[in-house]
């Protein structure tokens, strides 16, 4: 991507103008504390301004405020963070260019236990809606939950069995919102129950919506142009009737103003019991998910298509037409999740003054309708446990000693069976230091891991070590300044392995590779945070450079329709930034105003020529906040370049700018009520998400307006 293009100059002007003129506006201010939140995830608990790392934290009225359908989609307007984007329904975060196993998607600090790491179209079980807090941890911030965990950790801390005692002996919350785009609804209530300690605790979410609005076609003007000559070349090879050419050219007229099959429902049930006293807690809780959704931009249909113009020429039109017919119910995906979880943290003066526990267990299905019939069903039964003792004694150390263990069964049957049923068994072990004199500390942690996947064709085995160490200082009130060098090691997931066969999420038979070894990343990255008075910024610069790693590389074979990528390795660096200011702007006719300003940018090279796919383009986020009273007022701008630095395989993304605006009200002084209204999509732009598959054929949504109401009790 050129950093001449009209949007890069956009979004870089403007974040340069507002990281400028902040400070300007600031310098007369009173020098007051800044409010930081405690990273609950991490085994040491720290506050976010004293990370090594970089850390985001979003809050229960930060997520609701900014709710946009599933998690990834809520999160993606994050710097570094981007989604998988395979609709409304289905998205997994993509944090510095990386996803799928090398980003962990965590609930409580424990895997979700679903199968959205292994495809696209696998929708995560975890839920934004109705979590007290998510953390978003990047880079070497994540190493104490693994080597495959370079990209990152995305960890929902969901609140399903509480922690705390409650303030009255009910409490509890009542969500609910509706959205235009898609004639959607969203619903959350919880109920918590305080018998002297002994907390009881239900809850409920449904999330649904129809077909989503766009401003234009779903296709690309390219891959509509495509289309249309693949439509004339075959009706010059087939002998058609002039009926029958009508017939199938009203049938593939390219949908317009909506994208068809883009509907979904999500329901999520959940009670818990837990007991809080003064040495810590210990809880239980069951939670069942249930899901059915479209699958837009599909390839089923083509590929039926195709299969009908590799028949013999001569069939005659009425097989044709039933043919066609069999294609023309779109598949959609039914899952299910069953998912029990004990956790529990014991407080007390030793040499450990902190153990926490977690264990989880979730029996996990979906299938994949083909024509109403189970086309292929997909099933897990995953089990995790992680067990921390850390010690915090105020002598200006602490740290942490860790197990985690972890087994699940993976299978596939069915039509796009792409992978062998697979049995995956990890272990690890951790420990992580950190002493601080003031002026200037050291952080460092270990990580030892041994991985065995079990196939029918072959059994892996792979032991990896990963390692961080950083040094930070304070050379003057309000700096805070972070290096740290990493060196981490990821073992091939069941997918990279043992693959074989067509998988339509992705357009590519995929094959995966038996012999593959581990994958090693040297990392570095440098974090510089200021924050006094009424500013605050961070900046973090980071480098990857990687020793075999795993992607899937086109081979030029085609099997079943689909060309043949297979999982091989290669060398590769990442690097990149991520910028961000907050300042308060000072009154404006008695509104409190302040902005907010942030800049990411990631670059994914072969070291023997090419670049990685789907890498997220440079893009910006500017927004403008008015407070006054019961009344806030937020104004934004989304800013995302065009994307031209491709591989081979995949085509360029134009880039495009969308503003979004919505206004919060607490009516009532005395009660816990939210009023939210909001508009995203402002002027009706066309957008399209790079790093998703669907990105020629599934735009985002169009203009779209939301009103929710949340109220505590």
């Amino acid at each position: 991507m050129s950093a001449n293009t009209p949007y890069a100059r956009r979004i870089g002007a403007a974040v340069s103008l507002l990281a400028l003129g902040a400070p300007q506006a600031f310098a007369q201010t009173d020098d007051e504390a800044q409010d930081v939140i405690v990273v609950l995830s991490t085994p040491m608990q720290l506050q976010t301004d004293e990370m090594v790392g970089s850390v985001d934290l979003i809050s229960a009225q930060e997520i609701e405020r900014n709710l946009n359908g599933n998690i990834a989609d809520t999160l993606s307007r994050m710097p570094g963070v981007n989604s998988t984007y395979f609709g409304p329904a289905a998205g997994r975060p993509i944090i510095r260019g990386l996803g799928a196993d090398r980003v962990r998607m965590l609930v409580n600090g424990l895997g979700a236990l679903d199968a959205s790491s292994a495809s696209p179209d696998h929708a995560v079980s975890a839920e934004a809606l109705g979590a007290q807090q998510i953390e978003v941890l990047r880079g070497p911030a994540a190493i104490a939950y693994g080597g495959g965990a370079i990209g990152g950790v995305v960890n929902v801390l969901d609140g399903r069995i509480p922690t705390q005692r409650n303030e009255d002996v009910i409490d509890g919350f009542a969500y609910l919102g509706a959205t235009s785009v898609n004639d959607g609804v969203q619903a959350a209530g919880r109920v918590t129950a305080d018998f002297d300690g002994l907390m009881i605790q239900i809850e409920g979410l449904r999330r649904e919506g129809s077909d989503f609005d766009i401003p234009g076609f779903a296709e690309t003007e390219a891959l509509r142009e495509e289309h249309h000559e693949d439509e004339e070349h075959h009706d010059d090879d087939h002998d058609e009737d002039e009926d029958h050419h009508d017939e199938h050219e009203g049938e593939e007229e390219p949908a317009y103003g909506e994208v068809p099959d883009s509907d979904f429902t999500f329901e999520t049930y959940s009670g818990a019991v837990s007991l809080v006293r003064d040495w810590g807690y210990i809880g239980v809780s069951v939670k069942d998910t249930e899901a059915e959704y479209g699958l837009p931009g599909h390839a089923h249909e083509d590929e039926h298509d195709d299969e009908d113009h590799d028949d013999d020429h001569d069939d005659d039109h009425d097989d044709h037409e039933d043919e066609h017919e069999h294609g023309e119910e779109a598949p959609r995906l039914v899952l299910e999740q069953t998912r029990i979880d004990l956790r529990g943290e014991l407080n007390r003066d030793g040499l450990f003054n902190r153990v926490r526990w977690s264990f989880a267990h979730a029996d996990y299905m979906h299938v994949e309708l083909e024509d109403g019939e189970v086309g292929t069903r997909f099933e897990k039964d995953g089990f995790e446990g992680r067990i921390e003792l850390a010690h915090d004694h105020g002598d200006n150390r602490q740290g942490a000693l860790g197990v985690q263990v972890l087994t699940q069964d993976f299978s596939a049957l069915g039509e796009e069976a792409y992978i062998e049923p697979v049995t995956t068994q990890d272990w690890g072990a951790f420990i992580t230091e950190r002493w601080d004199n003031g002026l200037w500390g050291v952080e460092g942690g270990l990580r030892a891991e041994t991985r065995e996947l079990s196939g029918q064709r072959a059994n892996r085995s792979f032991d990896t070590f990963s390692g961080s160490g950083s040094i930070f200082t304070r050379p003057a009130d309000a700096w805070f300044l972070a290096a740290t060098l990493s060196r981490t090691e990821r073992a091939p997931t069941d997918a990279e392995v043992f693959s074989d066969g067509p998988h339509a999420a992705t357009r590519a038979y995929e094959r995966g590779d038996l012999d593959l070894d581990t994958e090693v990343a040297w990392s570095g990255e440098v974090t510089a945070r200021y924050a006094q008075g009424r500013v605050s910024a961070e900046t973090n610069l980071f480098f990857a450079d990687y020793d075999g790693f795993i992607g899937l590389f086109p081979t030029g074979e085609e099997e079943d329709g689909f060309d043949v990528f297979e999982y091989r390795q290669a060398d590769a660096q990442l690097y990149g930034f991520e910028a961000q200011v907050n300042a308060e702007l000072g009154e404006l006719r008695g509104w409190a105003m302040s902005g907010e300003a942030s800049l990411d940018y990631v670059r994914g090279e072969l070291d023997d020529g090419g670049n990685l796919p789907r890498i997220p383009p440079l893009s910006s986020n500017l927004a403008l906040i008015a407070e006054r009273g019961v009344w806030s007022v937020r104004g934004e701008a989304h800013l995302v370049a065009e994307q031209d630095e491709t591989t081979s395989f995949e085509t360029e993304t134009d880039g495009y700018v969308m503003y979004n605006a919505d206004l919060e009200v607490t009516p009532f002084a005395d009660r816990d009520v939210r009023v939210i209204l909001g508009v995203r999509n402002l002027t009706d732009e066309e957008g399209r998400v790079h790093t998703s598959f669907l990105k020629d054929m599934v735009p985002l949504p169009g203009r779209s307006f939301r009103i929710a109401v949340r109220a505590g009790f």
